[in-house]
Formats: structure tokens, sequence, C-alpha cells
């Protein structure tokens, strides 16, 4: 216990003398310490928490920014829902700043934001009747994540809002999940003006993320170690991960450039778009958590060549009625569909992008970020995003709104 409060206590005195010395900006430990909510409300917007029930009792905390300084709060303004990717959460649209951020730019723009939790991340971590310590409580992957939270989530805020349709931005599994939701449930195209896909993720026949590839390729054994060792999910970052963040990767620390490493490892390389200052920010907030067989479902996506459901192996015929999981119906996929892609995505590959293109029914757009360093991460924490990315896809929303 001694040795435990004397390691906090160095931490804390390595941060004070940090700061005291200029070195990391009293701005940057508060933002790497508040929560969404907390955020918007300190650069000045309107936010709002809802909890929302869904209907396998999961209780998914879904944040709003009905408005902004520029565009304060009114009823009938056009609603937009977006959805972060895999192992993040609501802070991804959040966390960069006002100048930066897509919800700051979307609530200055006039629109209703809402930013969707996943199951099983930081915000969405309780249940009606599970704990999320037991195996029960993650026994999902992200074909639950679009074939109930989605929905679910879709019916409350058009009810809130006495809207009968929205606009949906996903970024990465935030896309896969879209496909999930309307392959099972059609009837959401009747719900979703368009669809924005940063980074459209579904195929992964072509990934170069040395992580994933390493699950895939040894998918079996790390599925068998993860039960055997009862690790269910991948934990969102504590205090001590924070206060890492804060010590070795601010501004002049000597070993800054390492915080960049396993980014890029998961997302490509991509050094002249990377905001140093933020990375204690961004590794304060991510990652947020997750269920271990989401990322197995990719895995199993890899391995399979096919976007299915989640292969439960002997389980397949009680589960499904049949020995392979089924194919997901892409040609259910009807409501205006917009591709925002990049070549440099090691997690979305153009090569996977085309697939998922030919698949789709309805892809009215298909726009390459102008920058072939962007990579799967830029669509979200980028410098020059705004200007790369969401003026295009600003005046594409506008267009169907």
């Amino acid at each position: 216990m001694r040795n435990s409060l004397a390691s906090v206590l160095a931490v804390v005195l390595v941060l004070v003398v940090a700061v005291a010395e200029g070195q990391v900006h009293p701005d940057i430990i508060e933002d790497a310490h508040l929560d969404s909510i907390g955020l918007l409300r300190k650069y000045g917007y309107p936010a709002e928490e809802h909890i929302i029930e869904t209907d396998d009792g999961y209780l998914l905390g879904v944040h709003r920014c009905p408005g902004s300084p520029l565009s304060p709060p009114a009823p009938g303004k056009p609603v937009v829902l977006l959805q972060h990717g895999m192992l993040s959460s609501s802070a991804d649209y959040i966390l960069m700043g006002p100048d930066t951020s897509l919800a700051y730019m979307l609530a200055d723009a006039g629109y209703d934001v809402w930013m969707g939790n996943a199951r099983g991340n930081r915000y969405s971590r309780r249940h009606r009747f599970r704990s999320n310590e037991t195996q029960t409580f993650w026994d999902f992957s992200w074909h639950e994540v679009g074939s109930i939270d989605i929905p679910n989530m879709i019916d409350y805020i058009l009810l809130r809002t006495g809207q009968d349709s929205l606009q949906y931005v996903g970024h990465s599994q935030g896309t896969t999940a879209y496909w999930v939701m309307m392959s099972q449930h059609p009837y959401y195209n009747r719900r979703v003006k368009s669809m924005h896909a940063l980074a459209p993720a579904a195929y992964m026949h072509n990934t170069r993320s040395p992580y994933v590839l390493f699950l895939a390729t040894f998918l079996y054994t790390s599925e068998l170690m993860l039960q055997m060792m009862g690790t269910w999910w991948f934990e969102p970052t504590n205090e001590m991960n924070i206060q890492g963040g804060l010590q070795n990767c601010h501004d002049g620390a000597p070993f800054q450039a390492m915080c960049s490493i396993n980014t890029f490892l998961i997302a490509g390389f991509n050094t002249e778009e990377v905001n140093s200052t933020m990375l204690p920010v961004i590794h304060a907030h991510s990652p947020a958590g997750a269920s271990t067989m989401q990322m197995i479902h990719h895995a199993q996506t890899i391995r399979s060549r096919v976007f299915r459901q989640y292969d439960h192996g002997a389980m397949n015929m009680i589960r499904y009625g049949q020995l392979t999981p089924p194919v997901y119906n892409l040609a259910n996929v009807q409501a205006p569909t917009l591709f925002y892609h990049s070549t440099n995505d090691w997690m979305a590959a153009p090569g996977d992008v085309e697939i998922l293109y030919r698949e789709l029914p309805n892809v009215v757009k298909r726009y390459l970020v102008p920058l072939p360093a962007f990579n799967h991460l830029d669509f979200v924490w980028a410098i020059n995003v705004r200007s790369l990315l969401y003026n295009e896809l600003l005046a594409d929303l506008r267009a169907y709104t």
C-alpha cells in the first residue's frame, strides 16, 4: 500500500514540476480528466446525457449537444447521430476542441448533435440485471451494437426530438454496425436521410494493422487463451493511464514521439497530422473499453473473408439453426450512402472499401481525402481534418438535410 501511494505521489510531483516549467498546459490536464459532457460545457456548449435502455437491458449513455454559442438550442433543428469506432466513445468527436472536432462544427452549423456510446465502453457499462464483472454482460460483438444499440438510439432520438428521420455519421466500427442494422432491420432506411461513412469498414481482406493481423493469424489460440484467462473485455483508461500520458506524452517529454507509435501501428503512419500537444488528452480518452468479442469478430472476418455474424463454432446450430453464421444482406442498405476514405488507412484499406462499394446498392458519393498519408484515426484527430474532410462532409450533410 505504501509503495502504491509513493508511486502515485511521484507521478503527481512530476506533473506539478512539468506544469511549473510550462511543459503541460493546465487545459491539457483538465481536458484529460473531463468526460465528454464536461468537455462540451467547459468550451461553452450545452450538453446533455441521456440513458437509453436497450431491448436486452443495456444502459447506454448517449450524449447530446443541442446547440452552440453561434446557434442556440431550438426546436426543429436537423438531427445528426455520430457513432464512434472500435474501442472509442463519443469523446472522439469532442476531445480535440472547438477548432477541430466534428461535434462543435456541426453544432455551430445549426445541427442538433447526438453522439452514441456502444455497449461496453466507459459510458455504457451498466445493465438492468447483469454485472459488468460477469461473462454474460460481455457476451456481445458489434453485431449487437448494430442490431440492437443503434436502432434503439435512433428510436429514442427521434421520439425525443419529434423528428421522423435523422442523418447518420459513423467512423470505422460505427459504419460496420450501421451495415448490420440495415441488414437486420431494413425498416430503418426510412428513418435515415443519409449515411456518411468515415473509413467505411466491413471486409478486412487487405488490412495492414499488425495487431489485427496477429489476432487473425492466431485466432483460435487467442480466443481459447482469452476464455481460459476470463478476459472478456478491454478496459478503458484509468487514472494511472491518464497520469502516465500526461507525464510521458506532453510537449518536451523525451519520449513523446513514442506515444504515437501504437496508434500508427493500428491506423497507419502519418506524423504530419498528429497534434502532439493533444496526445495526453487522446490517451486519456482512448481506449474507452469494448468486449473482446468485438475484436475477435473482426478477426473472424479476416479469416473467413465473408461479412457475416459472429462465429460461435459448435454453438452455431443452436444460435442460428445452421453450421455457419448467416451472411449480412447488404442489399438491404438502401438509404443514400456517402463514402469518405483514404489511401493510407490500414484498417479500412482501399481494396476493402472497393469491395464494400460494389456490394452496397446506393452509394451516391465517394470522397477520397486529398492527403496520401491520411490514416484511419486522422478521420477524428488530424490537425487539418476540417479542411481535408469535414468541410466536404458538412456540405454533403446540408445537401440531404
